[in-house]
């Protein structure tokens, strides 16, 4: 049953992706070469936009980086880029890091981020892009039960505040969050940072998948507060079992 209801989620996916290709066919001959590289195509189709390419950015910090499918998107899209990646599982970290040995304009951090530093305890998913910091709530298991099972593991915890010695923010810059239900605590630790970024996407759920996750009320008010507006969707994903909105992929604008 497990393995069936994965096969029908990534089958929506992929039938989801290929009718945005065709929506855009203009993209299609750029976008088969860009495969041919090894971008992630669900990323590509998502962010090989107009007004990405033309809004001036310079600097990338992708926060929750997996093995680079955002990564190799965005310097897809914009190839002159300067990107900064944290992801703390060790074996997709790996495979990060080996994706971009040769480029001299990216830079890994092996860590998880959040609100405060130290070591914390992990929730690593049979489904690497599940794992969180947060127990999985009981919808997450009904409505993605392949990922369902977890050990745990001891990880490094830090602040983006923490690593800001580290980053060299040239404007404008874009920040991208896919923690698993972790993003208020991501964005806690990033209130200096944040001061330096322009354009914040930000995975947000609108219903509980994790325990003790933010909603999108709570990451909607603290980006409202710190100066930025909500700019809409550039995916959103609903419920296989009712059709309800689970998450999306929010973007946010800093005003002025």
């Amino acid at each position: 049953m497990r393995n069936f209801a994965r096969f029908k989620y990534l089958g929506q996916k992929l039938w989801k992706s290929g009718l945005a290709a065709i929506e855009q066919p203009w993209q299609i001959p750029n976008l088969s070469l860009m495969l041919l590289k090894g971008v992630h195509f669900g990323e590509l189709l998502k962010i090989n936009q107009r007004w990405i390419r033309q809004a001036g950015i310079r600097t990338v910090i992708d926060i929750g980086a997996h093995t680079g499918e955002f990564s190799s998107a965005i310097r897809a899209v914009l190839p002159g880029v300067r990107v900064y990646a944290f992801e703390p599982l060790p074996d997709c970290f790996a495979k990060l890091t080996a994706k971009f040995k040769k480029d001299v304009d990216y830079r890994a951090f092996q860590t998880a981020l959040g609100a405060q530093q130290g070591k914390v305890e992990f929730r690593r998913s049979s489904f690497s892009k599940s794992s969180s910091v947060l127990p999985m709530a009981t919808l997450h298991h009904a409505v993605f039960p392949w990922s369902a099972s977890c050990f745990p593991v001891e990880i490094q915890l830090g602040t983006l505040d923490g690593y800001s010695g580290e980053m060299e923010l040239t404007s404008k810059v874009l920040m991208k969050i896919d923690v698993q239900g972790y993003e208020d605590r991501v964005l806690k630790g990033s209130a200096q940072v944040l001061k330096q970024v322009d354009y914040v996407l930000v995975e947000v759920s609108f219903r509980p998948l994790y325990e003790g996750q933010a909603g999108f009320g709570e990451v909607y008010d603290f980006l409202l507060e710190s100066g930025f507006s909500y700019a809409g969707n550039l995916e959103q994903w609903v419920s296989p079992l009712d059709d309800s909105v689970l998450q999306a992929d929010a973007l946010f604008v800093r005003q002025g």
